[in-house]
């Protein structure tokens, strides 16, 4: 079989991923949505390692067509095996959601004919979800400005099967099917049409990502195709219409937006709103065809799976082990004692860091440093130097204990504050992930390095001579006055000459009482 793959290249990282919340609020703050409504149907793809019925790999980065078992095929005689991880998955996402949890829920088979589904069905669970009724409150700080606060129901939450991915052929009409991703585990979760302008469905959808990272229900990612989202949007009470497989938070924005403006521009003409499914390419709208109702797909009870019961037992331990939740982890990190700004507390929830920060924090305590000073590493220098990808690997390989050994040199000027600089430089942040058989503490590759600070006066004083002799022009300008300023240059040079291994301060104060004894009018400028 002939196989194309399309791949996607990911954009540079915004370390501060909430900031974008606070722009959707400003951007469609004066914009006016009267008579819209909201709702969102939001697949996302269980971070299991093999799919719901088989025992099959779920993997995207394999070659095409690797990881399919029988059953993802759907050849005759081959029968579903209900993943157990994935159900766990499920109901950690319910829980988080404040869902009602179903202890006996079942499934259907969903059938349409599509080359991507080899059964000519899906198996979902459209009659009788695992759980329902739940809700995810909104804050200001998620996005939201018409609100202080804004709850979203949660109507259904639904195990289901992935399709295959289809990939067209450019400049021919052939059309490759990947059935790696066939059978994956999704879980849908649907909602009540409770938002009512395009930044709540926004701040709505974030959130759900943040949430589902942090339990590791799924990844969330646009890019990868973790999450996928479907819009229903109505106006004045208005029949709904679907927007199908927005991939960005700004499509979900733009989307609403030009169908609101559709919708109001065909009523303004006389003509009704047709219930319909749309398609949305980046700029512009467009009907591809009528939305299709329950009695189409022909539900049915999958007869080859039974109905899934859940033991009151399981549900319980579900709730008591269950982590702080990210709004409880951003109060903390934004309360005394920590009070790191709504930026830098966000940006740790997202990329997974808080016990990271927290074990850093509890170190620099103990050694008299104030700990909130891990949060600027963190994000000011490690995650700029981390690939992407590669962040939940900070907390085994750069431990807490080597990152806050660094930091506390620096605060003890063991090391210069230049000397930081050049470890970042050097890569030995670097080092360690990529050499994470080497176990040792990070005083060890300081002294490796050769970075740590000198304090022998008779060194700095040598090499403070040779810079003012190699200078001695520039020397003549600053002991006049006519180019005091120039002392920096001196200072510039001794630290590069010292291979950064002196105080800058100190080499500041040798270099000025160098020419107070050499040359005495340079006292008198100095008053």
């Amino acid at each position: 079989m002939r196989i194309y793959v399309r791949v996607r290249v990911l954009g540079t990282r915004n370390l501060a991923v909430f900031r974008d919340a606070r722009r959707w609020a400003s951007t469609n703050a004066k914009d006016s949505y009267e008579g819209l409504k909201c709702g969102v149907e939001i697949h996302l793809q269980l971070d299991t390692k093999t799919k719901l019925f088989s025992n099959s790999r779920t993997s995207f980065q394999a070659t095409p067509n690797d990881h399919v078992s029988y059953f993802d095929l759907a050849l005759p005689g081959s029968q579903p095996i209900l993943n157990k991880h994935a159900v766990l998955l499920a109901l950690k996402a319910a829980t988080a959601l404040n869902c009602k949890i179903h202890r006996r829920s079942m499934f259907d088979r969903k059938h349409y004919f599509y080359a991507d589904q080899p059964a000519g069905y899906q198996i979902t669970q459209y009659y009788h979800a695992i759980a329902s009724d739940g809700v995810l409150w909104l804050q200001r700080r998620d996005g939201i400005s018409s609100r202080d606060k804004l709850g979203i129901r949660i109507t259904q939450l639904q195990i289901e099967q992935d399709t295959g991915k289809s990939v067209y052929e450019i400049d021919s009409d052939k059309t490759y099917i990947d059935f790696n991703r066939t059978n994956h585990p999704l879980i849908e979760i649907v909602t009540a049409p409770d938002m009512k302008t395009p930044q709540e469905a926004a701040a709505f959808v974030h959130k759900l990502q943040i949430l589902m990272k942090h339990l590791g229900v799924s990844t969330g990612e646009f890019q990868s195709g973790a999450i996928r989202v479907d819009v229903n949007v109505s106006t004045n009470g208005g029949k709904r219409c679907e927007i199908k497989n927005l991939a960005s938070i700004n499509d979900i924005i733009y989307s609403i937006r030009a169908e609101y403006s559709r919708q109001l521009n065909q009523v303004s003409e006389g003509r009704a709103i047709e219930s319909v499914t749309l398609g949305w390419d980046g700029h512009n709208i467009s009907v591809q065809r009528e939305k299709e109702g329950s009695l189409e797909y022909r539900y049915i009870p999958d007869p080859e799976l039974p109905p899934l019961l859940l033991s009151e037992d399981i549900i319980r331990k579900t709730r008591e082990n269950q982590p702080k939740l990210p709004d409880e982890l951003i109060d903390e990190l934004t309360a005394a004692p920590h009070s790191l700004n709504l930026a830098n507390a966000q940006t740790l929830l997202s990329y997974g860091l808080v016990d990271y920060y927290y074990g850093i924090y509890k170190i620099l305590e103990e050694a008299d440093i104030k700990g909130k000073n891990a949060a600027n590493w963190i994000i000011n220098d490690i995650l700029g130097i981390v690939p992407v990808g590669e962040e939940k690997l900070l907390p085994s390989v750069v431990t807490p204990s080597r990152l806050a050994d660094l930091i506390i040199a620096q605060k003890q000027k063991t090391i210069t504050i230049l000397t930081v600089s050049e470890i970042i430089a050097m890569n030995v942040i670097k080092y360690f992930l990529q050499n994470q058989g080497d176990h040792r503490a990070t005083a060890e590759v300081i002294d490796q390095y050769q970075l740590t600070a000198m304090g022998d006066s008779n060194i700095l004083e040598a090499i403070c001579s040779n810079v003012l002799e190699e200078h001695s022009d520039l020397v003549e300008l600053v002991v006049s006055g006519k180019k005091p300023s120039a002392i920096k240059f001196f200072i510039g040079m001794v630290m590069k000459n010292g291979k950064g291994r002196f105080n800058p301060q100190d080499s500041e104060a040798t270099l000025k009482r160098i020419l107070t004894e050499q040359h005495p009018e340079y006292a008198n400028s100095q008053k």
